[in-house]
């Protein structure tokens, strides 16, 4: 099972992608180079903007994911994912006219919080994540009944804002830094936890290169992808 990625989106999150898959299968027993699984990383760096599109201020992405997922699928992908939640905005077409299966994050997230029994989710994504109504669409045939709520439009300009400094120095600033990514996203969490919400969903791949949480109320897009690809690789690599 070789598994292709559509990575710079960004870079960094891509390369912590890669970082969690080793670490899960060395925490789960890999001892040798050959026990984890076969990946070819495409980072798609000059792929337009995904949220820049959705916001109706930019080039679409489509074509250029479309012929980077062709480029994988012939270079042996048997199964693709895109390290960005807002490109599943176009996945059913992306994955159409590659012909090869996509590994559907929106998909996992929504069943990860289908299963937690949460009614209420904070959403933490980009401006084109939620105006494209990304999440919305999985949430309604999966979990119909939870209510998704959003940051309000002062805390959303933070998200915007911690997203960009992930690429950017602010992410090597020091943690009591108002530019950190690592403290605006903990404000956003806060945030959302005081408007009622049982978890919070961080639904842009960037969050989780400079904040993590091991709290139980958080559901982190970057981990969840992470977790699918261990479980569709994990029985063709073993000791």
């Amino acid at each position: 099972m070789v598994v292709g990625v559509i990575g710079a989106a960004g870079v960094a999150a891509t390369n912590k992608l890669c970082e969690l898959i080793e670490v899960k299968y060395t925490r789960n027993g890999a001892f040798r180079d050959c026990h984890h699984p076969e990946m070819i990383i495409y980072q798609a760096t000059q792929a337009p903007s995904r949220s820049m599109y959705l916001e109706g201020k930019g080039p679409s992405f489509i074509d250029d994911y479309v012929n980077v997922g062709i480029k994988l699928k012939n270079a042996g992908a048997e199964t693709i994912c895109m390290c960005c939640n807002t490109a599943h905005y176009a996945l059913p077409e992306i994955e159409s006219k590659v012909g090869v299966k996509f590994i559907n994050l929106i998909e996992e997230v929504a069943l990860k919080c289908k299963q937690s029994g949460a009614k209420k989710v904070g959403l933490v994504a980009s401006d084109g994540c939620l105006g494209g109504k990304v999440y919305e669409r999985y949430f309604a045939e999966i979990c119909s009944d939870v209510e998704l709520v959003y940051p309000d439009a002062d805390v959303q300009k933070n998200v915007t804002k911690g997203i960009c400094n992930v690429k950017n120095m602010h992410r090597f600033d020091a943690l009591d830094s108002p530019e950190r990514p690592a403290r605006i996203f903990e404000e956003v969490r806060a945030h959302l936890l005081e408007k009622g919400c049982d978890i919070v969903v961080m639904g842009c791949t960037d969050i989780r290169v400079d904040y993590h949480s091991d709290g139980a109320n958080v559901i982190d897009s970057l981990e969840v992808l992470a977790d699918k690809i261990y479980d569709l690789t994990k029985d063709y690599y073993g000791k």
